[in-house]
């Protein structure tokens, strides 16, 4: 697990449950996207089967962890959504061949990749698996947050909460990666929160670009009138091309302006216009509070598959009407004066 960057707790935590030889049958890794989780579980599982151990650690040279490296391990399983859906048949499938003891390894373990995307039948079907687990399998589920899992689920897992990845760890990691100079690197690291798939994906100059171009329409927002804003949404959500990803920014721009309002010397990671400055100097910190919580339920509402349209209108309207005030929704006397001749 050396080799998996950030995450000193977690795997500190794993290699004290393999040295105590008292490994749950059901682990469950809980965090945002892009830090680690999968590779951990990987690595874990590795560990498990590993024929020659080193400090708690896999060797990464036996056969066993080259199979399992490859996917080739008969005993590593790994169940992934089936479109946008983890589905009953593949947890069905799954309960059929745990009835067999594994074929190769010490332990045959199963990773169940983003749990979120679990179907309700499916997640009953896993559950009962969780009630009644077969002996010599290890069930890793990973997911963004454990409340979108059923609570029964999480309650029946050992449940470990990988965090952020360390901005100057990450900085370091993506300059190494990519051709950047060590500024742009630690400024791209800030932008990803700690996920180093965020992190990557922020490498591309465009996407930076976007980003800006996001907040630009977002501070855009107290001009618009009634007439103008449904069509925008509406436009926005058809072109965008990573919606979450649109809201990911949103959020981190809503949390700059927390931050502007609360300390004196804050430098925000986005540049705001002056109209947001000063919105933000007549607005309450509960109601920035409100917003902030806003706009991560639209986050778990669309990781749900709620309906686009509905969940980003929901975010603007809180964003145009508690940050920069209902002063222009009465816009259709104005439009009515200029079309008059």
């Amino acid at each position: 697990m050396k080799d998996v960057p950030g995450q000193p707790r977690a795997k500190l935590f794993l290699g004290k449950l393999f040295e105590s030889t008292q490994v749950p049958h059901a682990l469950l890794f809980s965090g945002m996207e892009g830090i680690g989780k999968s590779a951990v579980a990987l690595q874990f599982a590795k560990l498990l089967n590993c024929l020659a151990p080193v400090e708690h650690d896999c060797c990464d040279r036996c056969t066993a962890c080259v199979k399992m490296e490859n996917g080739t391990h008969p005993d590593l399983m790994w169940v992934k959504a089936d479109g946008a859906f983890i589905k009953l048949d593949q947890i069905r499938g799954l309960r059929n061949r745990l009835r067999f003891p594994p074929f190769e390894g010490n332990r045959r373990v199963i990773v169940i990749e983003n749990g979120q995307s679990l179907r309700e039948e499916a997640a009953n079907a896993l559950l009962k698996m969780l009630e009644e687990p077969p002996g010599r399998n290890v069930l890793l589920v990973t997911t963004l947050e454990p409340q979108m899992l059923l609570p029964t689920i999480v309650s029946r897992c050992c449940h470990i909460r990988f965090q952020p990845i360390d901005v100057e760890a990450l900085a370091g990691l993506l300059a190494a990666q990519h051709p950047m100079t060590s500024l742009k690197a630690l400024k791209v690291a800030r932008l990803a929160e700690g996920s180093i798939t965020r992190g990557r994906w922020l490498c591309d100059e465009n996407r930076v670009d976007q980003w800006k171009e996001t907040l630009k329409k977002v501070e855009s927002l107290g001009d618009l009138g009634i007439l103008e804003f449904f069509p925008l949404m509406a436009q926005w959500v058809q072109k965008s091309e990573n919606l979450e990803q649109d809201l990911e920014c949103i959020k981190l721009w809503m949390r700059d302006v927390i931050l502007c309002r609360l300390l004196e010397n804050h430098q925000p990671l986005f540049e705001l216009d002056r109209s947001t400055l000063r919105a933000v100097g007549r607005t309450g910190t509960d109601t920035l509070f409100s917003i902030y919580e806003q706009i991560e339920q639209a986050l778990h509402r669309l990781r749900q598959n709620a309906n686009k349209n509905l969940v980003f209108e929901g975010v603007c309207l809180a964003i145009k009407d508690s940050l920069y005030g209902k002063g222009r929704w009465d816009s259709i006397s104005q439009r009515r004066e200029s079309l008059s001749f």
